[in-house]
């Protein structure tokens, strides 16, 4: 392994970031703090920073040699409605919310790296954009960067995101599909009420929605290539006033995963209308809303490639997988459709540090520290190589 001489040096300085940002918690787009904490770190060795939306934040390091590439450089920066459950001293201070995913440690990867490239920046030809993105559970973040033209003329993008079941000293990585599109759907059902004795004087909505759910399911097993990858959850479905009285309303709500966009439309479209047809049926009417959060997460094939050799810089060859295909979703899948680039896990589990193999969004949720070095020297020398004047 091969962690950067600067990163090394400023080794205590990352755990301690991590250790702050994880002991201070906030939601998405809600992240004040740790926006302030994120531009004094910058600002105090001479980073220019300015906000994106009311969270974001955006430093720019210029390269001595004169202009050249623009690289992006993502660490996401939100926190999750979990109670920590951990006793270590630096335990969530802030009562249900958590960082339970793992983004205490971007930020503070990032930073670590921050510092290392500023040192640097007499030799570099060209730009490095430094993205501190909120709302990355509810893929609010990005877009915001994107809207903002933060990532305009940009030429390659790289971010990080820590694994539990991966070993400390190993990163996953592919050179296609990584996290599937997240789309967010909310079925409204309205009926009309009864008492239950007499059904046929009313609309039932909860039974309404019980046959929708039950038909969801038919969609992606009879209408959908059954070896394209996808999914439709539901995780929400209330109803009823009374034991023995016909529902007259139901609230259903969802989730569509999947990798390709045209199966992405099609069950989107499809979800409308079973929701709709079966509703019909039982003379209840249905209304459906759906909120994209994220396109799949496609790395670049070329930067791929050209990444590869840079990773087995850092963690030596051999310790570089594929990676498994996740339904959860990554909004940095945003930022790569923009700006032709990558997404690495690291791994950040092991025997040595209780939680770290915990899955990730669980109250016990933690990190072997010694995967920080790593994500802060996979940044590094990512930047490095693409800002070198013979590319």
């Amino acid at each position: 392994m091969a962690i950067h001489p600067l990163i090394e040096q400023d080794r205590d300085y990352i755990i301690s970031l991590r250790r702050w940002f994880h002991s201070h918690p906030e939601l998405s787009l809600k992240e004040y703090n740790t926006a302030a904490r994120v531009e004094e770190e910058l600002n105090a060795i001479g980073i220019p920073t300015r906000r994106v939306g009311e969270t974001g934040v955006l430093g720019t390091i210029r390269g001595g040699r004169g202009s050249g590439r623009k690289i992006i450089l993502r660490a996401d920066i939100d926190a999750l409605p979990i109670q920590d459950e951990k006793t270590v001293s630096y335990a969530s201070q802030c009562p249900g919310v958590m960082h339970a995913c793992g983004h205490d440690a971007h930020t503070a990867a990032l930073l670590g790296a921050a510092r290392a490239l500023k040192r640097l920046e007499e030799d570099l030809l060209g730009e490095i954009s430094l993205v501190f993105q909120p709302g990355e559970e509810y893929g609010a973040g990005a877009v915001l960067f994107l809207q903002d033209g933060a990532l305009e003329g940009a030429d390659r993008s790289f971010g990080i995101h820590m694994q539990s079941n991966l070993p400390v000293g190993q990163v996953a990585m592919n050179p296609g599909a990584e996290n599937a599109s997240v789309d967010h759907f909310t079925i409204r059902i309205q009926g009309r009420s009864a008492h239950v004795s007499t059904p046929e004087l009313g609309a039932d909505a909860l039974y309404a929605a019980a046959q929708i759910v039950t038909a969801l399911q038919s969609i992606v097993g009879r209408l959908k290539n059954p070896t394209d990858p996808a999914l439709i959850g539901v995780g929400v479905l209330r109803s009823g006033e009374g034991y023995n009285i016909v529902a007259r309303e139901a609230i259903i709500e969802g989730t569509v995963r999947c990798f390709s966009e045209k199966t992405r439309t099609m069950l989107n479209s499809k979800i409308g209308d079973t929701a709709r047809s079966v509703a019909a049926l039982y003379n209840t009417v249905a209304e459906i809303e759906t909120e994209s959060f994220t396109r799949a997460l496609i790395n670049n094939a070329e930067v791929y490639a050209e990444t590869v050799p840079v990773i087995e810089k850092v963690v030596g060859k051999g310790n570089l997988f594929p990676k498994e295909l996740s339904l959860g979703g990554d909004d940095m899948a945003e930022i790569i459709a923009a700006v032709p680039g990558v997404y690495a896990f690291v791994g950040s589990g092991s025997d040595a540090a209780p939680g770290s193999q915990l899955a990730h969004h669980t109250p016990g949720f933690d990190i072997d520290e010694n995967c920080l070095p790593i994500a802060s020297s996979l940044y590094v020398e990512s930047a490095l190589f693409w800002l070198k004047p013979d590319l």
